[in-house]
């Protein structure tokens, strides 16, 4: 008899547990989901989203969000206690949970794709936390681009006074030059510039079967030939890619393949 009784209660415990561990699912999947909006079109849109750190950004957060939380109320739940005792462990996983994720969202925004910017043949993009760290404000970028991230133009100068800021900076203050906003310029005001040094697509398709692949799809989907457009590289944070440009300056796609020099 007792050993039957053990047997009922385990199972009713299991079922608690799990469904305890699946209420707080659903709620912390609706908050991921907010979350994951806000990273996969405004912090790190496309075509930067696997480049430049949107889907460790996703990591970082579905951890938190769908595995901590939920996970420990699956360990720690027990419907045996008290109402006073389940409080205050929920109350323990609800804080651990949310200081967590204010950390994660705090990394994963201060990380975001803040500005693409061209310096000496190539793109860079450049994260919001190093504008920050110069005390730059990120809406002072808006005046030379309305992309979302703003395009800019790197200038590289040859007066004597700008180049020496630009060495200072890079020495003292280890600023890359495409960091610095003392050079910026428009972007679509500098792209017959820029694109002046267009990669040789055909080149590198030539030797790289999956870009060619990505070329094929994106000339199909947009109806324009070859040499409608401009190829640039981007150099971010986790490989490289290719941007496709208009010939008015808009990026229309992206080659996804790590392109090298």
């Amino acid at each position: 008899m007792e050993q039957a009784i053990v047997m009922t209660k385990q199972p009713s415990l299991l079922k608690s547990k799990f469904k305890a561990a699946g209420i707080h699912l659903g709620i912390s999947s609706i908050i991921f989901l907010v979350l994951a909006y806000f990273i996969i079109f405004r912090w790190y849109p496309w075509p930067y989203f696997t480049a430049d750190g949107g889907w460790q950004g996703i990591r970082i957060i579905a951890l938190i969000d769908l595995v901590l939380g939920p996970l420990l109320t699956l360990i720690i739940f027990n419907p045996a206690k008290s109402l006073r005792e389940i409080r205050f462990d929920l109350g323990v996983i609800g804080l651990l949970q949310v200081s967590a994720l204010i950390w994660g969202i705090y990394t994963v925004h201060n990380e975001r794709t803040a500005a693409i910017v061209h310096w000496d043949g190539e793109f860079y993009a450049v994260s919001a936390k190093v504008y920050k760290e110069q005390g730059t404000s990120l809406d002072s970028l808006t005046q030379f681009s309305d992309a979302h991230p703003p395009l800019i133009y790197a200038h590289r100068s040859t007066d004597v006074s700008t180049l020496t800021e630009v060495l200072r900076l890079i020495t003292e203050e280890k600023q890359a030059p495409f960091e610095q906003l003392h050079i910026y310029r428009p972007f679509k005001a500098s792209k017959d510039v820029i694109f002046a040094h267009t990669l040789d697509i055909d080149a590198i398709v030539s030797v790289n079967e999956d870009m060619r692949s990505e070329l094929h799809r994106f000339l199909a989907s947009s109806g324009g030939e070859q040499d409608d457009y401009f190829y640039m590289p981007l150099n971010a944070r986790y490989h490289n890619v290719i941007l496709i440009f208009s010939a008015s300056g808009d990026v229309l796609g992206s080659l996804n393949a790590p392109y090298k020099k």
